[in-house]
């Protein structure tokens, strides 16, 4: 492992100065001559020297010991210029010297093989800086106490040597309040949590159906219809979206018929069972806004299949620009979704936090959507 950034003077239990660049509120390197005993930062913290082991050195983070006393105790080693043996303990000590960890919920499916997922996993790996400091992917369990069951924590957790956490996926408030507790800092992608020591990344998935529904209109479409995702599910994406095209039906005065709302896993196959469904009925819908791209390339090929054309007779909407989206015939028009931008501000975030502490108020940034249009809408015919 480096030597802790900021500039901050190390010394080993037993062994010389590690290299590093003066700090004023610590010791120049030429004036550590000696290793520095427990037993001398128990005393400059004004505690005992068990609790100063306890906190050094213990093997789990059942740590009897108050937030204010660790953080005294902590602040007293780096301006000692203190380097502990355990790196578990270094990294309790220099939290900025922590690796990444990108947990996401097994409930998401495919993990990082869903294109959405990848995009922002991709973007955070290119966002760390520091060579030496991987990222790390684990799964969670949306269910699982963690508070009551730590052995059941993912490993990264376990381990101790991880300090900057980003989690995607339905939240497990055990989960993050396992981190929080450590002095840590918890980033959320694509959830909104409000709770202190927290920051959520969000895109601003309401306004993407807005777009949507509104480039349609722009168009002269009025028969539209939503291909949505599963009936009654938690996924606080859909939901936002959802929440999207009642505002947008809403604004722009349009009759909404839940006829035209077809339900279904957002799949290919999903999109081509919602495209039966939909040109099956009567009048027939002139466009689709459907909640993913997947969903929507199979609506694409399950409607040219049944001799439809696109955009002739009908217009299609994907949502996310993933890269299926440029490989459809036509191209599919789309809401970009910031899946990039989401990921490396959740690094930027996770560095910035693990320097200055968890928020007392929870943080939330809100990323902007775009339309971008391609070949598959057009104007309704008259």
């Amino acid at each position: 492992m480096n030597s802790p950034k900021e500039g901050v003077p190390l010394t080993r239990c037993g062994g010389g100065a590690a290299e590093g660049e003066q700090q004023s509120s610590a010791r120049p390197m030429s004036e550590l001559s000696k290793s520095i005993t427990m037993a001398q930062i128990a005393r400059a913290a004004g505690v005992s020297q068990g609790a100063i082991s306890s906190l050094l050195n213990d093997r789990d983070y059942g740590i009897r010991v108050s937030e204010k006393t660790r953080d005294r105790v902590f602040k007293v080693c780096r301006e000692m210029g203190y380097l502990p043996n355990d790196l578990r303990a270094v990294v309790r000590m220099y939290p900025e010297l922590g690796d990444y960890v990108i947990l996401i919920a097994r409930q998401a499916g495919a993990g990082l093989e869903h294109p959405f997922l990848s995009r922002m996993a991709g973007a955070a790996m290119r966002a760390v800086t520091e060579p030496s400091q991987p990222i790390t992917f684990s799964f969670y369990e949306e269910a699982t106490d963690y508070l009551a069951q730590p052995e059941l924590l993912p490993q990264p957790i376990r381990c101790g040597t991880a300090s900057k956490f980003v989690g995607i996926g339905p939240p497990n408030s055990t989960l993050w309040q396992t981190i929080t507790r450590r002095g840590l800092p918890y980033i959320s992608l694509g959830t909104d949590l409000l709770q202190a020591g927290t920051a959520s990344i969000l895109a601003d998935v309401q306004q993407a159906s807005v777009l949507a529904l509104e480039a349609f209109v722009r168009l002269g479409h009025r028969q539209l219809a939503i291909v949505s995702g599963p009936f009654g599910t938690s996924d606080p994406q859909v939901l936002e979206l959802n929440r999207g095209v009642r505002l947008a039906y809403e604004q722009l005065g349009l009759g909404g018929d839940a006829q035209n709302v077809v339900n279904g896993d957002l799949t290919f196959a999903a999109g081509m069972a919602a495209c039966d469904s939909l040109l099956d009925r009567q009048p027939a819908p002139t466009a689709v806004f459907c909640m993913s791209d997947a969903a929507a390339a199979g609506l694409l090929a399950r409607a040219q299949a049944r001799g439809v054309k696109i955009p002739g007779d009908l217009s299609v909407i994907g949502c996310s620009n993933d890269p299926l989206a440029e490989r459809t015939l036509p191209l599919l028009s789309t809401i970009h979704l910031p899946a990039e931008e989401m990921g490396r501000v959740a690094i930027e975030e996770a560095d910035r936090l693990v320097r200055s502490g968890p928020p007392a108020a929870p943080v939330k940034k809100v990323l902007p959507v775009s339309f971008v249009e391609r070949g598959s809408c057009g104007a309704v015919r008259r």
